[in-house]
């Protein structure tokens, strides 16, 4: 793909459009990023999956979050492309540099969320220019669902879709409803996913509607598969005919996370719209026993997988980053109910580690034949459950005492996070400051979040956030991850666990537990570095590990050396 010709051509067809300059944003329709529907990669070439961007006749401006700052510049024609940091740089600031007063932005009602479309429309009025609201994208169509769409077995949830769908009608007041626009919460409310599914993506491309009186309306872009009485089933297309025929009523909706196109709709046909006070992605987030326990096999399945995958990572004599990926998929394959990956694995050798999103599909892809790190991050979809992990080993036997700090330094923020007691319903940019205590008190810091929900067979990254601007509360029965990292210009050790927040033994407190079972590099671990009680939470942590998966890896000899190696007490 000719990346320069792309932008080239995006922007003889200003002039057609009548505009100045474009908004191009990573998403679909839907807000489900695709690597391939990225209008950002058509025409820039940087295939992260957080970006915006403006293009005018002379400026081609791309803001990413911090996590892909270093890849963004070595994608991007910098020639052609100024690339700056989010939030420093959003898109309010890039539009401010660009259009002029008196000129025309053109923006997707599918790509640009109604907050930032309010911010927008302020801040054009501040400066002088237009807006001009466009259905389609005119580097892509909207996207279509792969294959057909299938409603979850009830007993993989435990509670009914009626019962999931009362509840969330229980925080309207009378007369109002609400618009979901979240993947993760549809699919939890409704238990629709995609089938088979030929990607990462398990969550179909659906709004719904839930009225406080009246049956929902599931809206969708492929025929559902089965029937349900709970809920009214129509294509996106219809959205419009289809609400023209409900009672006009205010209707709730995340300005965060829904697409100009939806409140367009809304107001147009003399509804009224209103900012949610209720977080729905909470109602996601915390998981039942059920849910829980299909979360605690998943996790145990994927961790001997990453096991067999690291054990061969480090003894291959010459293989790739890619093949590491692949081998740990091939792995996951034993498993009856593996789905897919969760996403793209991040498989880093070396200055590979140093791109915190780094995938040898679309960066590159390096032999790995001598000493160094590799950064493995991967996770799967189960029928029932997702997972998501991450580990930095080291090849061949004599790291750097730098390299050994810095990796200590990193788990030490691990153990910490891990083995804390702290107030049920905490602030989740409390606990994201505590995991930065070792890595900040060295200098260091890290540009993405703590850590994030994971999915029941649905999103890897879902509600809460645990980042320093989540105010999202922190209570029983939620899984989330962590994973505190370094990044350098030379590499990057990061290192992930799933965790579930349970009751401690103090009233009012929780605690977590760690639901992965995978070792830490023992070649890298500084042990003077360490607390006597982060010692013993280590190597009781690796005997857990040790004790687990010994039986099962008795046949497979490369595995169970670097399984007992790895497990050694420090």
């Amino acid at each position: 793909m000719n990346f320069n010709e792309n932008l080239a051509d995006l922007r003889k067809r200003l002039d057609a459009l009548g505009v100045d300059a474009l908004l191009v944003a990573m998403n679909n329709f839907y807000g489900n990023f695709r690597e391939t529907l990225s209008g950002i990669a058509q025409i820039s070439g940087f295939t992260g999956s957080n970006g915006r961007a403006i293009v005018s006749r002379d400026a081609a401006i791309l803001s990413v979050d911090g996590r892909y700052t270093k890849q963004a510049e070595e994608q991007t024609n910098r020639a052609l492309w100024q690339v700056r940091q989010y939030p420093e740089f959003d898109i309010n600031a890039i539009a401010a540099e660009t259009v002029k007063p008196g000129q025309k932005l053109a923006i997707g009602a599918f790509s640009v969320t109604y907050k930032s479309y309010l911010r927008l429309k302020e801040l054009s009025e501040k400066v002088g220019f237009s807006l001009q609201v466009l259905e389609e994208c005119p580097l892509f169509s909207p996207e279509k669902s792969r294959d057909q769409v299938y409603l979850m077995n009830e007993v993989d949830a435990e509670e009914s879709r009626k019962s999931k769908i009362d509840r969330l009608k229980q925080t309207l007041l009378g007369g109002e409803a609400v618009l979901l626009t979240d993947a993760a919460v549809v699919g939890w409310a409704f238990g629709v996913r995609i089938a088979p599914t030929t990607d990462k993506c398990v969550l179909p491309n659906c709004v719904a509607f839930i009225p406080g009186v009246g049956k929902p309306k599931l809206f969708c872009d492929l025929p559902l598969h089965g029937a349900c009485d709970d809920f009214d089933f129509a294509d996106i297309s219809e959205f419009e005919s289809v609400m023209n025929a409900q009672e006009r009523v205010a209707v709730k909706i995340d300005f965060s996370r829904t697409p100009l196109h939806f409140p367009n709709i809304l107001e147009r046909n003399g509804f009224s719209v209103k900012s949610s006070d209720v977080s729905y992605g909470s109602f996601e987030a915390i998981k039942n026993k059920t849910e829980i326990r299909n979360l605690r096999t998943a996790a145990e399945r994927a961790s001997l997988s990453f096991i067999r995958t690291l054990a061969f990572a480090e003894n291959a004599n010459n293989t790739s980053e890619q093949e590491i990926a692949d081998f740990f998929e091939n792995d996951l394959r034993q498993y009856d109910n593996f789905v897919s990956l969760s996403f793209n694995s991040i498989s880093a050798f070396r200055s590979s580690s140093a791109l915190v999103h780094y995938v040898p599909k679309t960066c590159g892809n390096k032999n790995v034949a001598s000493d160094g790190l590799l950064l493995f991050d991967a996770g799967a979809h189960f029928t029932n459950a997702t997972t998501d992990m991450t580990r930095t080993v080291y090849r061949g036997n004599n790291p750097d005492d730098e390299l050994r700090k810095i990796y200590s330094t990193v788990l030490r923020s691990i153990i910490m996070y891990s083995s804390m007691k702290f107030p049920d319903k905490s602030k989740a940019c409390y606990l994201d400051a505590i995991a930065r205590f070792f890595i900040w008190h060295k200098g260091y810091d890290y540009q993405f979040g703590t850590g994030h929900g994971v999915g029941s067979f649905g999103n890897v990254h879902e509600h809460p956030r645990i980042s320093p601007t989540s105010s999202e509360e922190i209570t029983e029965n939620m899984v989330t991850t962590v994973e505190p990292g370094i990044y350098r210009e030379d590499f990057g050790i990061r290192m992930e666990n799933m965790l579930l927040t349970r009751a401690s033994g103090k009233l009012g407190f929780v605690e977590f537990e760690t639901l992965n079972f995978i070792p830490f590099c023992r070649k890298l671990i500084e042990r003077s570095m360490f607390s006597n009680f982060e010692l013993e939470w280590l190597n009781r942590y690796h005997q857990t590990v040790y004790t687990k998966f010994a039986g099962e890896l008795r046949d497979d000899a490369l595995a169970l050396e670097w399984l007992k190696k790895n497990t050694e007490e420090i």
